[in-house]
């Protein structure tokens, strides 16, 4: 379909709708008029409130022949913004965190060394009666920074690449966490472990590692997260498991001369 007629389209029968994703992507809500401007296999450029620009990037690159439903996907995304705070949208947010975070058997971590030093790894995950446990061992670098700062870790469950829409659009669900350290011989740790056996069928060498007494059993305690699982799709976490929508900061941008 030809640029100038989708442009002119929109101009003259859909500028509702254009208002709608402003609002959306540039985090503004008093718009008062929008005009597209332009269209690309890329995204669209708007103007808005008196000569304002926004660009608006599509999920990822697309045909020529695909920039009229890609469109309206965005229009219809953006007529959703409305109705992202409301008690049942939270409600299916929090149902979709619950089952994001369950579909993973590992974990992504960044711990903080004794000498300040930030570390990335990641480790075994267990869940097992709506808590987080990792199985880790002794002489790892991660170990040592946990011991050093207990309180000073973040937790990162992030979409395969393979399975996102786009490598910037991958979902992903990040917690502030608290680590303490399961004792031994408790029936915790009994319970937690047979999760993880179960998981891996026994296999694994899972047999081998539960009797290395260098092996810590640790609880990852979920504080304050936040869950992104699109554009202008971001939501906050509290502790006790409350979510609230936060929205997007948009694109907002000045066009090259």
């Amino acid at each position: 379909m030809d640029k100038n007629f989708i442009i002119q389209h929109m101009n003259e029968h859909h500028t509702s709708s254009l208002i709608k994703v402003v609002k959306k992507f540039s985090g503004t809500s008093d718009v008062q008029e929008a005009t597209l401007v332009g269209v690309d296999t890329a995204g669209l450029d708007i103007t808005y409130n008196g000569g304002k620009t926004l660009r608006v990037d599509f999920p990822q690159v697309i045909t020529p022949d695909q920039i009229q439903g890609e469109i309206i996907a965005l229009c219809k995304r953006a007529g959703t913004d409305s109705e992202e705070g409301t008690d049942t949208q939270v409600e299916s947010v929090k149902q979709e965190i619950e089952e994001f975070k369950k579909g993973f058997g590992s974990v992504v971590l960044a711990t903080l060394s004794e000498q300040g030093k930030v570390i990335s790894s990641y480790a075994p995950l267990i869940q097992h009666n709506g808590r987080c446990y990792i199985y880790i061992s002794g002489v790892a670098d991660h170990y040592h920074s946990i011991k050093a700062n207990p309180n000073n870790i973040e937790a990162l469950f992030l979409e395969d690449e393979c399975k996102a829409k786009s490598v910037i659009l991958r979902k992903r669900l990040r917690y502030s966490v608290n680590a303490r350290f399961v004792e031994r011989e408790s029936e915790e740790f009994e319970q937690a472990f047979s999760v993880l056996e179960n998981s891996m069928g026994g296999h694994g060498g899972v047999k081998q590692i539960k009797k290395m007494l260098d092996f810590s059993l640790v609880e990852l305690q979920l504080l304050n997260g936040r869950f992104v699982k699109g554009f202008g799709q971001a939501y906050d976490i509290k502790p006790n498991g409350e979510v609230a929508y936060v929205g997007a900061s948009g694109n907002p941008h000045d066009f090259g001369k």
